[in-house]
């Protein structure tokens, strides 16, 4: 996809080596990143490659499963610190999660988009022994004795839960001063846990009302789902993606990929809609949503102009359902096309660029 889409960077949502994490302790001395486990080489670098992803900025935030799944101790800050890991052979530079939460602007010709990578990983950080399976700071899982992360993070499990909550805390302050200040055409929040339920839905619901955050990218659960205008959320897109690492999803994937469990998202942006295609594993469109900015409209979004056609003209809203083979049938029937044929990578039109000139432009600049 990326071939013929020529993304200007990508969004990640976190889980970047799962299950456990990069394999390594936390607590190395900042800025010092090394590849030992070869994780970075054969599971990023070599495999996120290719015409379109080359030379492309990966910008992200952490998951639970980078602070370990069920324990803290495995080397999140190793993610963080490989931002700058321009001395590691491997690099190509591409890597940009600078700090567990931070925003950045990308600008266009005619608009520009304002980020906000946000960890909300403490609605995983539990008292320790609290829920052992789905617990970052579970005292079953960590180390009795050694569980630390030193000056960078939770020193023990006693001391995880409170370090979660004050992260939190600061994150809240900070998100809401930035999106209050935020001039931007589009509001962007990034994030791996959907805000939803337990994870949030409370506190980003009334950030969306106060302050008209217009769509929120986040992942976690292993499906392909977009909410827009619906429930609490209101007129903040919400999307769900990401592929469980390519071992887990919420039901058994088709194996051509007519389906919505593991796959990726296509966001085109322009001044006055985004396009979010929904792409399952094996390349079929399932849904085209187009949203359009909600600019300081608390509870609705701004109308598309007359004159402008939508991007989602022509575009069916939902591909075909899910193939499902009849009981203990291990045959699939070969899937309908749900699109066109792609078009020639030399008929894809050119994407506005990045206000950047340079990746260390990108890093001087975040905040």
């Amino acid at each position: 996809r990326a071939q013929y889409s020529l993304p200007d960077y990508v969004l990640n949502v976190g889980d970047n080596f799962y299950w456990g994490g990069y394999i390594t302790k936390c607590g190395a001395p900042p800025y010092k990143v090394n590849d030992a486990s070869g994780q970075w080489k054969k599971l990023y670098e070599e495999m996120y490659s290719g015409p379109g992803l080359d030379g492309k900025q990966w910008l992200g935030v952490l998951g639970n499963h980078d602070y370990g799944g069920w324990m803290f101790t495995m080397g999140w800050d190793q993610a963080i610190s490989y931002t700058w890991a321009s001395e590691l052979p491997s690099s190509t530079g591409r890597w940009f999660t600078p700090a567990q939460y931070w925003s950045t602007k990308v600008r266009y010709p005619d608009f520009d988009v304002e980020y906000f990578f946000v960890d909300n990983n403490v609605f995983d950080a539990l008292h320790p022994n609290e829920n052992p399976p789905h617990n970052i700071c579970s005292a079953q899982h960590n180390l009795e004795y050694g569980a630390t992360c030193g000056a960078s993070g939770p020193t023990s499990p006693e001391d995880c839960y409170e370090w979660f909550q004050k992260l939190w805390q600061s994150e809240q302050e900070w998100l809401e001063q930035a999106l209050a200040a935020s001039a931007a055409t589009w509001q962007v929040a990034v994030m791996h846990f959907p805000p939803e339920g337990l994870w949030g839905e409370d506190y980003f619901a009334r950030v969306s009302h106060d302050y008209g955050l217009d769509l929120v990218v986040s992942g976690h659960r292993h499906r392909q789902e977009v909410a827009y205008n619906h429930g609490r959320m209101g007129p903040t897109a919400v999307i769900v993606t990401g592929g469980g690492g390519g071992i887990t999803s919420e039901d058994i994937p088709d194996p051509a990929g007519v389906d919505d469990e593991y796959g990726f998202v296509d966001l085109t942006l322009t001044k006055d809609e985004i396009m979010i295609e929904m792409i399952s594993h094996m390349s079929h469109v399932r849904s085209t949503t187009c949203i359009t900015p909600r600019g300081w409209q608390k509870d609705s979004q701004t109308p598309l102009p007359i004159s402008v056609r939508s991007l989602c003209d022509g575009h069916p809203a939902r591909g075909p359902p899910p193939q499902v083979p009849p009981p203990g049938s291990t045959y699939y029937a070969p899937p309908q096309p749900t699109t066109n044929p792609p078009p020639e990578a030399s008929a894809a039109p050119a994407s506005p660029s990045s206000s950047y000139d340079s990746f260390d432009d990108m890093l001087d600049g975040y905040r």
